[in-house]
This record gives structure tokens, C-alpha cells and sequence, in this order.
């Protein structure tokens, strides 16, 4: 397997998981500044991932998963002894995709137009700092009851937050 990614994106987050997990992913940084994005062997990564955006990452059989909710599930699937995911089916599955889901949508995006986008100019950048102040704010209640997401043990949402 081969992890795309770039430095200071939640591309980390499927590094991390992997290495939790015991597997071995080569890895291949992307240069997201550039158009096209380029991966540091030369490739068009847009041939590699259309949307454009890291993290994506290739199978061995050919496959690419490209959306980091998706990667950090399966590779804590690809190692169930783990426990960086809970079980499919149940309840604790739920929650644990809650949790990703609130990471995804209401944190990680809010990110983008303050630190990608200068051009939407001081005001985006402000309503986005502000945004996030409150999502942290929820992640920082929610954590002071529990030392994880989940409970008591390390997930796989930990690393995608």
C-alpha cells in the first residue's frame, strides 16, 4: 500500500493509524501548492486521485481510497487486533463514525479557508477561527470526562483528530 500526503494536512492522521496498527505503507509525499499537485516522484497526482486532495491511498490490487474517513476505517479494519476501530455492526461502529463524520465536516474543513485560502480575504479567516474555537470547545467538554473519543482505549478517530 502507498499513503499520498502532504505535510500539515489530516493526511497524517492514515500515517498514523497505519503505524498503530502494525502496518507497513510506503509512502509518497504530495506537493499541494503546485498545479498540478505533483507527487515528489514527478507523477500528476490528479491521475492518482481526481479530486485533487490528499490523503488518498493505493491498494495492491490497483483500488485507491481517497477520502481520510475511509482510509483511517480501513486500514483499523486491516488489523482488528488493534482495536483502533470498533466491531462492524455495532453501536460502538456508530459512534466511531460520529466521531470521524464531526471530525471531517465540522473541524477539518473549517481549516480550509483560513489556512489554504487567503484570497477569501480577513473576514473568512476570522468566522473560521471562530468556528473552530467552538468545535474545539465541544471536543474539549466532550474530552474532559474521558481521556478518548471512544472511552478509554486509543482509536482510530483520536488519530483523526
Amino acid at each position: 500500500m502507498k499513503l499520498y500526503y502532504a505535510r500539515g494536512t489530516c493526511s497524517l492522521s492514515p500515517h498514523i493509524v497505519a503505524r498503530e496498527a502494525g502496518l507497513s505503507i510506503e509512502l509518497e509525499r504530495v506537493d499541494i501548492l503546485t498545479k498540478p499537485h505533483r507527487t515528489e516522484t514527478g507523477a500528476d497526482f490528479t491521475a492518482i486521485n481526481p479530486k485533487g486532495y490528499v490523503p488518498a491511498l493505493s491498494l495492491d490490487d490497483g483500488e485507491v481510497l481517497t477520502e481520510g474517513v475511509a482510509i483511517v476505517q480501513f486500514l483499523a479494519d486491516l488489523s482488528p487486533q488493534s482495536a483502533l476501530a470498533p466491531a462492524a455492526g455495532t453501536i460502538e461502529r456508530y459512534r466511531f463514525q460520529e466521531w470521524l463524520t464531526f471530525i471531517s465536516s465540522e473541524l477539518h474543513k473549517m481549516f480550509s479557508p483560513w489556512l489554504f485560502h487567503p484570497e477569501h480575504g480577513e473576514l473568512a479567516g476570522n468566522v473560521a477561527r471562530a468556528k473552530i474555537a467552538e468545535r474545539f470547545a465541544f471536543l474539549d467538554a466532550h474530552l474532559a470526562t474521558r481521556p478518548y473519543l471512544l472511552g478509554e482505549r486509543f482509536s482510530a478517530a483520536d488519530a483523526y483528530a
